[in-house]
């Protein structure tokens, strides 16, 4: 068992579902809103999590009416296809999201990691540590961008938010006070878009969408507890980490790191590498930098072989 509190209640018949490791990733927070139509939103939480909270809740697996999927990430679809197999419930996502949640191919395909070189690593992974996630996923409906999903007294209200990914979506909890951010998630990591269907230009826009709503909660997918206390200033702050690399993209290219994997060795973006699969995803991250810094004039590109451009 962990050790800190399965699930607590956020607000009335809205409880957080925390992930098994401090729901790191391949764990993810999942919402569960214990109300007339009993609504579990995403389902990357450690299945005992899940079950846990039907049960302190006075639910079993089999009563669960909805799943609402934010994206098509292992992470968040996760345990989504056991529990609609147990209980028949109905299972909804964004409409880009489907190519990416139904399929094991549809999802290596929005990662875009089929040709990379440590693609076979990747897939050992996840049939040794993840293979509820390899068999194929129902989803029964869509729901619309600012159309409120209604579950009796709670309304969940989708805010899509690509950049992440195209189909990542928050959710309002009866109105925009309170956010789940889902993979805006104000880790110290910072933003993370290391797949083909992950946009750099569409997340900063998406990031000041959500700051414009001002919300005074925003709960994350991969923090233990909501945050509330200087809300604003943690997503100005989290947002700011594309120019910071930017930066520190320009600096170690001009030091002779010259080629996407020498970055990636660094490596550039995430903090250490433990695995070499990290690369692959360090290496999407930085080919997006790489091409915008490329647009504007500042990297020139010739041969794989990186040049700071002078001013």
């Amino acid at each position: 068992m962990s050790n800190y509190p399965v699930h607590v209640e956020i607000e009335h018949k809205v409880h957080l579902i925390r992930g098994a490791n401090r729901a790191r990733f391949p764990e993810a927070n999942a919402l569960l809103i214990d109300d007339e139509v009993l609504t579990l939103v995403d389902a990357g939480a450690s299945r005992n999590h899940i079950v846990t909270t039907l049960r302190d809740l006075g639910h079993k697996p089999e009563d669960i009416d909805r799943i609402v999927l934010s994206h098509f990430h292992i992470d968040h679809k996760g345990h989504a296809a056991h529990f609609q197999e147990v209980s028949d419930c109905t299972v909804m996502s964004h409409p880009s999201a489907d190519h990416g949640i139904k399929t094991l191919d549809g999802l290596i395909d929005f990662y875009g990691i089929k040709t990379h070189r440590f693609f076979n690593q990747w897939r050992y992974f996840i049939e040794a540590r993840l293979p509820h996630v390899i068999s194929d996923y129902r989803v029964d409906e869509h729901f619309e961008d600012g159309k409120p999903i209604d579950c009796g007294e709670v309304e969940l209200i989708p805010i899509h938010a690509p950049g992440h990914s195209v189909d990542h979506t928050c959710f309002g909890i009866n109105g925009y006070d309170t956010i789940l951010l889902i993979d805006i998630d104000l880790t110290k990591f910072g933003p993370w878009y290391g797949n083909k269907v992950s946009d750099i230009t569409q997340f900063k826009e998406t990031m000041k969408k959500i700051i414009e709503l001002e919300p005074k909660t925003g709960i994350s997918s991969h923090l233990l507890d909501p945050v509330t206390e200087n809300l604003r200033e943690r997503l100005i702050d989290f947002e700011s980490a594309f120019d910071q690399r930017d930066k520190r993209i320009l600096e170690l290219i001009s030091k002779g790191h010259a080629t996407i994997e020498k970055l990636g060795h660094v490596p550039a973006i995430y903090p250490r590498i433990p695995h070499e699969v990290f690369l692959t995803f360090e290496e999407i991250m930085l080919q997006k930098h790489v091409d915008i810094l490329s647009e504007k004039g500042l990297v020139l590109v010739e041969d794989g072989r990186l040049q700071v451009q002078k001013a």
